[in-house]
């Protein structure tokens, strides 16, 4: 009879541990950047943007090489955009020496009229949690 409870016990911990797992896998922030002024209005898949002030966050999965770019209004988040990761090297660049890269997170908004984008520049930084990462998501706009 011991041996059933025990078995039983056994079971119940993994289940637990099982459906707690999820949480581990959650994305990491990497970097906020409060009331950032949007120019223009963006477009991702079916969700527009208006012009305005929102909150940007840059996560990173723990997992995977995958990196996002987060857009809230307030408590409310309005959509998730996956980036591309750039390489400092590939610019003539190299990391541990290249005095332009910041110590703290930095963004950057850059418009391609010719394209009809915008980028949004993500450099991670010296010191942060996933240092050197340099990322670029790219968002359609109308003026």
């Amino acid at each position: 009879m011991s041996r059933h409870r025990v078995l039983g016990n056994v079971l119940g911990i993994f289940l637990i541990l099982l459906l707690a797992s999820p949480i581990y896998a959650q994305l990491k922030d990497i970097g906020k950047f409060k009331g950032v002024e949007i120019p223009f209005r963006l477009k991702f898949q079916d969700i527009v943007i208006e012009k305005g002030s929102y909150d940007l966050e840059a996560l990173k999965n723990p997992n995977t090489p995958s990196c996002y770019l987060r857009i809230k209004k307030g408590t409310k988040i309005l959509c998730l955009i996956e980036g591309e990761r750039l390489q400092y090297e590939a610019y003539g660049m190299s990391k541990m020496t290249d005095p332009s890269i910041p110590q703290k997170p930095r963004l950057k908004m850059k418009r391609s009229a010719e394209e009809k984008v915008v980028y949004f520049t993500v450099e991670t930084g010296r010191g942060s949690r996933f240092p050197y990462l340099w990322l670029r998501f790219k968002l359609d706009y109308e003026e």
